[in-house]
């Protein structure tokens, strides 16, 4: 498509949005918006004037503030935020710019989980004991009286803004055991954050632990990627922020003012062709190829970290149909290579000022957005929410012009309900014992698709369908924990393989944690991908109380499952071993790619 066509399309789109009145209708929650943005014929557009009405409300925001006072004067000092997908997400990403790390002294620090490999949570209970000035020895269990002061000072929060989500009942359960053994009072140390009889609340009432709706005014008209900046998602952790600063009420009253004034949704209704995140919806339909389009989110350094939350919003929502917008973090691609395409591609370029040129070579749209030059960490802040609500209207209009249903995430209950029944199994790798397509090495066990033929090997059943399949991205999956050392070995190898040899964008996921931000758009979004996935078949066991691996091993083998059956180009490979072992055979079958 040349520049000439490109312009006239993302004209048309605009001409579009603007004579249909598409944000009118989004905001009216009315017409076809409202059917895109319904589940199960419940209407899930709360968040599109979430922020309005909290403001509207005189003491809803306030409350939320003397909500972490009151945390703070119980004499907390450690959360451990237990959720998947939105629901933790947003509190990721605040962790990673700062905002959820404190000196016990002055604050309350954040621990995000939404891991079901042992290691996440030992990773956890020893930063815990760090910042207590403890020491930890392997093998050894923990006594009742090191737990207590351990965690005499910690809270779990469990959320979920699904009704399926049960990740979050296995760490509370885990942590309640902890608890009731150092002879601490759960009603103390637990809060839930849920949806009204969803599977968390259910464990919550079985519990007695106490419990907050995630919509201030009790509602359930946000979905779990909608969950910043007008719910306790990001509310609370910004409050616990916002109080380390200042004694005086209305910060987060502020913060949110003037975002939804940044944000201007009065515009992008008014005079939708001036407003940036209209533009950029109307720029990725332009770029796109049958509803679908790649997108290389390249932004300054410090503002790098929203990739995980717009990744999480844009494929979880549009995935489906074989359409969606997948999100890359920025990557070099060779145009020489067999691969390569601009068909369905778009580099986003963030800039705070009109000069900031972005790089060239590549389809772009520069995405202007001033307030990220902010440096005062309130201002930040603040700007954090501005971005979350400019790019959920760029997702839900994407949807309009695509007649994408941007609310629910069907293909995933599918993947939910086999490893239910995997983790009835001794162990959940028993179900891959008859499949027919296995290949073997030294501690490598590969299950490829089944239309591999039998003469390829380990290696060739992979690189003869990357040859085969023409993908247009190449994703690599964890499942379970892995060293940075790893991660790192694992870019260096498989980045030149994805965009110097093949020419296309790399994606690399941690699991479980991606299969509730990204598995939908992998299953049920643009089908032409090649996904290699992960598991080591040793994990670290647990430091304190009861916490197997057989819930990640049952997620590992029925995502892979779940992808088979959809048709899409998916391996899984398992790795015998010693931590240190597997990663040393992972990182030579890679280099024989």
């Amino acid at each position: 498509m040349t520049d000439g066509q490109t312009t006239m399309q993302r004209a048309a789109a605009l001409e579009r949005l603007a004579a249909e009145d598409a944000v009118g209708f989004l905001r009216r929650r009315t017409g076809r918006m409202a059917e895109l943005g319904s589940e199960n014929d419940s209407l899930k557009l709360d968040w599109v004037e979430g922020v309005a009405r909290l403001l509207a409300d005189p003491t809803g925001l306030e409350a939320v503030e003397a909500e972490a006072r009151a945390l703070w004067d119980q004499g907390i000092r450690h959360i451990i935020w237990a959720g998947m997908g939105g629901s933790i997400i947003t509190v990721r990403v605040l962790k990673e710019f700062g905002f959820c790390s404190a000196n016990p002294a002055t604050g309350i620090s954040i621990y995000p989980l939404d891991s079901t490999d042992p290691a996440a949570l030992n990773t956890i209970v020893r930063q815990i004991a760090e910042a207590k000035g403890l020491t930890l020895t392997n093998g050894t269990a923990l006594s009742s009286s090191q737990i207590k002061t351990l965690f005499q000072d910690t809270m779990m929060i469990g959320v979920a803004m699904g009704m399926t989500s049960e990740e979050p009942i296995t760490h509370l359960a885990w942590f309640t055991q902890l608890l009731e053994q150092a002879g601490l009072s759960p009603a103390e140390h637990l809060l839930v954050m849920t949806l009204p009889d969803s599977y968390l609340d259910r464990f919550a009432r079985e519990q007695h632990a106490p419990s907050r709706p995630l919509q201030l005014d009790g509602g359930n008209g946000t979905g779990g990627r909608m969950s910043a900046p007008a719910t306790r998602v990001f509310l609370l952790p910004a409050a616990l922020y916002l109080i380390r600063h200042t004694d005086s009420p209305g910060q987060l009253r502020h913060v949110l003012s003037q975002a939804w004034q940044s944000y201007d949704l009065a515009q992008a209704e008014s005079q939708p062709a001036q407003h940036p995140f209209v533009q950029l919806a109307a720029a990725l339909s332009a770029a796109s190829s049958g509803g679908a389009c790649r997108l290389l989110f390249d932004a300054p350094d410090q503002w790098d970290t929203l990739v995980i939350w717009i990744e999480q919003l844009m494929e979880e929502s549009l995935g489906k149909g074989n359409k969606g917008v997948v999100i890359f973090r920025n990557q070099d691609l060779n145009s020489q290579a067999p691969n390569f395409s601009t068909e369905g591609l778009l580099r986003v370029h963030l800039a705070t000022d009109m000069t900031n040129e972005a790089a060239q070579g590549l389809p772009t749209f520069t995405l202007y957005q001033p307030y990220l030059a902010a440096s005062a960490p309130v201002e930040r802040l603040t700007a954090i929410a501005t971005s979350f609500l400019g790019w959920q209207l760029t997702m839900a209009l994407y949807g309009y012009l695509h007649d994408i249903t941007f609310s629910g995430q069907p293909a995933v209950e599918n993947y939910k309900t086999g490893a239910r029944k995997l983790r009835e199994l001794s162990d959940p790798l028993q179900a891959l014992q008859d499949w027919p397509a296995v290949f073997k090495d030294e501690g490598l066990t590969l299950y490829a698709p089944a239309e591999v033929s039998p003469q390829e090997n380990i290696v060739s059943a992979l690189t003869s369908t990357l040859r085969l399949r023409h993908p247009a991205y190449l994703d690599f999956t964890i499942n379970g924990e892995a060293p940075q050392e790893l991660k790192a070995a694992v870019a260096q190898r498989l980045y030149p393989l994805a965009n110097d040899r093949l020419g296309i964008p790399l994606k690399l996921r941690s699991a479980p944690a991606d299969y509730h931000s990204t598995e939908q758009s992998e299953m049920d979004g643009p089908p032409a991908l090649v996904s290699l996935r992960i598991l080591l078949r040793e994990h670290e066991p647990i430091l304190a109380g009861t916490y197997t691996d057989t819930f990640l091993r049952a997620q590992a083998v029925s995502t892979w499952q779940a992808l088979i059956g959809q048709g899409r180009a998916c391996f899984l490979l398992i790795i015998d071993g010693t931590p240190a072992q597997a990663s040393e055979r992972l990182t030579r079958y890679l280099d024989s790619l």
